[in-house]
């Protein structure tokens, strides 16, 4: 048997395996926008443009299957890749692109945190207000090398004409703008702002590192307001919070009914009602159909704006990702990953897969990139085992079978009980 990572590399030009082994995003990933370019155009004409115009804080990201399928369609890839392309120049670009005239962008510039209830300790929306502080506090989520947080300070230092190392005119500008966002606010934390202060590039998210779970989980608000305040004393007055796996609250067995009430009356608080929020800050949440048949009771009796994507009166608070349609949308995503790992030759190259291996990929995964890119895995390791110079549809039907892959072979975490009945106690 030949060394299959010496034949990926010397038969294909392909440093190793660049396709996930699982159908989950692990990140950092490659991400084209062309494979799905209605869909990206849409998200931030939609839920980000459209709801800063609209004072908007309830927007919804779909994912709908001919079939009936509803994961494994790249909601949590397009998040993060939209988290990041806001905060590179605080929407600018975004905003400039989905049409906002040009003197109104430097008024409505925006900061994005991407937050996930993937975890039990996340189980909840104080733990989530918590992710997001972590994730715009955290180098690897920012740019430049910088958290998104380093670079909010930078732009209070140089608004306010002040010296890098003036912390006291640092902490005085913050506490001014704090101020200016509300004369009855409850004071900031003192602990985070002088972390924030003194604490220059990962200096804040190492404060942050310490917070213990219980705190997190009762203090999550207290923490998220901070950050909040911080991008307002930079001069960016939305605050957008991508939420991913919202179906975690909605499906999960140990999450009560009485709990997806509690959670969901708070989101409505928080994002509706409470002071400075309201107005201000732009909640987009993933769904698909268990989490909304879970939540439609209590969502509507909190009267929340409904997701109901067959609506026509919805259409411009939701996008729906429904899959890929055709072999060149499947072509265009196949070759970004390859090319992430590609050591030699041409760029947007198939190799080794024949086109004629596409129309099996997109049948087998029901046209869901995440089970696409698994299933792309498993060809491009079998045939590198085998030395075998290309990828042809015979060996991917060999390999992969026929017929669409079956609901059953979905995955579905199962939390701890007794860890959730824990934050449960936290949370009353």
């Amino acid at each position: 048997m030949p060394d299959k990572y010496r034949h990926m590399e010397e038969a294909w030009g392909i440093e190793a395996n660049p396709f996930p082994s699982e159908a989950i995003h692990q990140g950092p990933e490659p991400y084209n926008p062309d494979v799905f370019p209605d869909e990206y155009d849409q998200f931030f004409d939609k839920l980000v443009y459209g709801a800063l115009m609209d004072r908007r804080g309830f927007s919804f990201l779909w994912s709908k299957g001919a079939n009936g399928e509803d994961t494994g369609f790249g909601k949590t890839s397009l998040l993060k890749h939209a988290a990041r392309e806001v905060n590179q120049d605080f929407a600018e670009t975004v905003l400039r692109n989905a049409g906002m005239k040009e003197q109104k962008i430097k008024a409505n510039l925006a900061v994005a945190a991407y937050a996930s209830l993937n975890t039990l300790s996340a189980a909840g929306v104080y733990p989530i207000l918590f992710a997001a502080a972590e994730y715009l506090a955290d180098p690897k989520k920012g740019f430049s090398g910088r958290s998104v947080l380093d670079h909010l300070r930078e732009r209070i230092i140089e608004n306010n004409a002040l010296e890098s190392d003036d912390h006291k005119g640092l902490k005085t500008a913050i506490q001014t703008a704090r101020r200016s966002l509300g004369a009855t606010l409850v004071a900031l934390r003192e602990d985070a702002l002088d972390a924030f202060v003194l604490g220059e590039d990962a200096g804040f998210a190492e404060f942050l590192s310490g917070v213990s779970d219980a705190s997190r989980i009762r203090s999550g608000l207290s923490y998220f307001d901070f950050v909040f305040t911080i991008a307002s004393a930079a001069g960016v007055p939305h605050f957008c919070v991508f939420v991913d796996q919202l179906e975690d609250l909605a499906t999960t067995p140990t999450v009560t009914k009485a709990k997806r009430s509690r959670e969901v009356g708070r989101l409505r608080d928080i994002i509706a009602e409470t002071a400075p929020f309201a107005g201000k800050v732009r909640f987009v949440f993933t769904f698909h159909v268990r989490a909304a048949n879970a939540l439609d009771e209590m969502w509507r009796l909190n009267r929340l704006p409904s997701y109901d994507p067959e609506d026509r009166a919805n259409a411009g608070n939701l996008v729906v990702l429904r899959g890929i349609q055709d072999v060149e949308q499947a072509r265009k995503l196949l070759t970004t990953y390859l090319d992430s790992k590609r050591a030699e030759g041409e760029k947007d190259d198939l190799t080794p897969f024949d086109e004629n291996t596409l129309p099996v990929l997109i049948e087998r995964s029901s046209g869901r990139p995440g089970i696409l890119l698994q299933h792309a895995y498993k060809l491009f390791d079998r045939a590198a085992d085998e030395g075998l110079p290309k990828i042809d549809r015979q060996f991917a039907n060999l390999i992969l079978g026929s017929g669409r892959v079956g609901a059953g072979q979905d995955s579905s975490r199962i939390p701890d009980p007794i860890d959730a009945r824990e934050i449960d106690e936290l949370l009353r």
